[in-house]
């Protein structure tokens, strides 16, 4: 037995009066709509209306393979799960089938099966649709291609049925079609020697009569007419539209270009022509997406704001499933008002707007860019997505902005109702800042629909601290000098999809620089989590200079003088285990000193502690972090020779012996630790040679061998004469 759902939902008629309609030409709004509050309207499931009785209507769900028959006296809602159920236009009795069951007949006013008919006996029918208990198919003939009518009705009972056949239609009768249903015939369509004709069938004697040629021309793809205007739509060579109206009494025609379009239809109320196309194209919209209406004199009135379908109730009245942006989407009766003109009333409802709405902004508080690849979704959920979004995000402590456009995807990976900003946390090819951000949402309908909507709200960015990120966008920074004196600040950039790529902006960061002899970037010295920098002057004095997160540094601190003693400085590395970044100095003489930091800006280091001697083998010293799994951190020197060596940091300010890393490092003018520069949790190294490009080695985490190999980073050379 087939499974039937019915819902009781009590709904009475909506009975709106009508209005006088908008004077044409005018199309700025719908004409004449009658309104109706929401609780008196009756439903209008998903999907789109396929047909009316006297008592109900049915509508279509493609999408769940389902039919709903709804009442208009109660609206009460029949599910009928069938993928197709073949229909005549103003029947109450619909056609059920499954490949499994026989074919039934149900009254939908009262809901019985009225009529069974076992499906070995429609073996290559089709099935035309049914009028209360007696079901029509057509068998064609594979000779000839011509086809005959059946009738089945009820014998002894509902389940067996008698079938016969319709008398009176010629015997090359092809393409057999039900119009509508009118008293107790149906209208028929058919051709025969090569042309159209229509005619009726008399349901209580199965005699087809009246047949009558088809006043159309050929290639005509949709019609219908009233007793004093003629309609129909036929596409030219061009694939363009046109709609002519023809006066029957005169033949007279006029007709009026429609330009390109899907599906059209047209649809006759009096002396006027309903035409609007079904597309409801999800990007671009059809320029006939609005039921419009047309009289022989050219006269034109906007009906609804969009049409989906629309079919004649048994009293020839129209039923047009469309919206209007004041009321929505929903069915609407329409009829001849007063003055002659199409008056729109509201029956039913699906409770969908046609103006576009912003439901709901779905945009996380805290966006951590450490997590999902380093990307976020921020996801605004509409009505419908046929929109154009700007979103601007706004940096709220530096008013920097990115601004973007979506265009909302349909796909399985995103809701159809969602424009989702997939945020790589970027600005093209730089890190948007840490912080707070305010976010502006605008979406405008692609159909023309109604006006734009939007919406604001703010959200904070947070990353973990990078010990070289200068400007707060958690990505490590660069420093390189030129000969003048120039001091640039270089932000890398790492894309998440591409291990091995890095790019760089070169932000100035001032002149004057070329007082110093020494410049390195130390990471966190003076307690705050933004990475700072020592240089040294040439009368051996050392300034801190606090970094200020915002890729600069503020104003300069005297450490102390006598630095001059040393010919190599280096820091970035905790080598104490106490969570403090200290500094590396190498004597003249080739003592290594420890300088152990403090936190403190006004004295950021304790007294010196001696490591070793020896050092002078080596020209440059770069401290790293952690390179080899240990918590302490770690060194690299390179000999004259050109050959690089790793110490490992015991935590106690101390190193274990050194390892051979590899040759080849002279071909560098400069080499620096560059903290974890492509978000694997490892850190890296930096060197540049002497065309002032920047090679990376990534770090592997193994202390045998450290580093993968180099590769370029994409990027502009740099004129310089240091690099930390």
């Amino acid at each position: 037995m087939s499974r039937l759902i019915t819902t009781a939902l009590a709904v009475a008629l909506a009975a709106g009066t009508a209005t006088p309609a908008l004077a044409a030409p005018a199309l700025a709004a719908p004409a004449a709509v009658a309104e109706a509050a929401d609780d008196q309207l009756l439903p209008l499931p998903a999907g789109q209306i396929v047909g009316a009785g006297a008592t109900g209507y049915l509508v279509h769900d493609s999408g769940a393979s389902t039919y709903n028959w709804v009442r208009f006296d109660t609206g009460a809602v029949t599910e009928l799960p069938y993928a197709r159920i073949p229909y005549v236009h103003g029947s109450d009795s619909v056609v059920q089938s499954t490949h499994y069951g026989p074919t039934t007949v149900r009254d939908m006013t009262t809901g019985a099966v009225v009529l069974t008919v076992d499906n070995s006996r429609l073996y290559d029918a089709n099935v035309l649709g049914s009028v209360g208990s007696t079901l029509l198919a057509v068998f064609p003939d594979q000779a000839t291609g011509s086809g005959r009518l059946a009738l089945y009705r009820p014998g002894a009972d509902a389940t067996a049925a008698v079938g016969s056949w319709a008398t009176g239609l010629p015997a090359d009768a092809t393409a057999i079609w039900t119009g509508a249903l009118k008293g107790s015939s149906v209208g028929l369509s058919y051709t025969s020697g090569g042309k159209g004709y229509l005619a009726s069938l008399d349901l209580a004697s199965g005699v087809v009569s009246g047949e009558k040629e088809s006043p159309l021309p050929d290639g005509v793809t949709a019609s219908d007419d009233s007793p004093t205007l003629r309609a129909w739509l036929k596409q030219d060579p061009s694939a363009e539209y046109g709609l002519t109206l023809q006066d029957p009494k005169t033949t007279a025609t006029r007709s009026h270009n429609l330009g390109h379009a899907y599906r059209p239809s047209v649809h006759v109320v009096g002396g006027w022509a309903l035409y609007a196309d079904a597309l409801r194209s999800f990007v671009r919209p059809s320029s006939l997406q609005a039921l419009r209406a047309r009289s022989f004199s050219g006269t034109e009135v906007k009906v609804l704001d969009t049409f989906a379908a629309g079919v004649r109730e048994p009293d020839g009245t129209l039923l047009v499933q469309g919206g209007t942006l004041a009321q929505g989407e929903g069915l609407f009766r329409i009829r001849a008002g007063a003055d002659g003109k199409p008056v729109a009333t509201m029956i039913a409802t699906n409770k969908v707007p046609v103006k576009l709405v912003l439901e709901r902004a779905a945009i996380p508080s805290v966006v951590d860019l450490d997590k999902n690849g380093g990307t976020a979704n921020l996801d605004w959920i509409l009505s419908r997505v046929n929109v154009e979004a700007e979103i601007v995000l706004r940096h709220r402590r530096t008013g920097r902005t990115f601004t973007t456009t979506v265009l909302p995807p349909y796909n399985a990976y995103v809701d159809n109702h969602t424009a989702r900003l997939r945020w790589d946390g970027s600005y093209g090819l730089e890190r948007a800042l840490n912080g707070a951000y305010d976010w502006q949402f605008t979406a405008t309908p692609l159909d023309g629909l109604g006006p734009d909507v939007s919406s604001s709200g703010s959200f904070t960015v947070t990353r973990k601290v990078n010990p070289r990120d200068l400007n707060d966008n958690g990505s490590p920074d660069l420093l390189v000098r030129n000969r003048a004196g120039t001091l640039t600040r270089l932000d890398t950039y790492h894309a998440p999809a591409d291990r091995r790529f890095f790019g760089h902006v070169g932000s100035a960061v001032g002149g004057g620089w070329q007082v110093y002899d020494r410049i390195e970037t130390t990471g966190n010295l003076a307690g705050t989590a933004v990475g700072d920098l020592v240089a040294r002057d040439r009368d051996g004095v050392l300034w801190l200079y606090q970094g200020n997160n915002r890729g600069g540094f503020l104003g300069r601190v005297r450490v102390g003088g006598g630095w001059q003693v040393y010919d190599k400085l280096t820091g970035g590395s905790d080598l104490t285990g106490d969570g403090r970044n200290d500094l590396l100095a190498a004597d003249k003489s080739g003592v290594l000193w420890l300088y152990p930091g403090t936190g403190s800006t006004t004295r950021p280091f304790t007294t010196r502690k001696r490591i070793g001697g020896g050092w002078q083998t080596y020209d440059r010293l770069a401290a790293t972090g952690n390179l080899a799994g240990a918590a302490a951190g770690d060194l690299v020197a390179r000999d004259r020779d050109g050959v690089l060596w790793l110490y490992l940091g015991k935590g106690d300010g101390t190193f274990a012996p050194r390892t051979r890393i590899g040759g080849g490092w002279n071909a560098y003018t400069d080499i620096t630790g560059a903290a974890d520069m492509n978000n694997d949790g490892r850190n890296d190294l930096v060197a540049m040679d002497r065309f002032g490009e920047p090679f990376v080695y990534q770090g592997t985490g193994s202390w045998k061998a450290p580093f993968q190999r180099a590769y370029r980073v994409s990027g502009s050379q740099h004129e310089h004469d240091l690099m930390s």
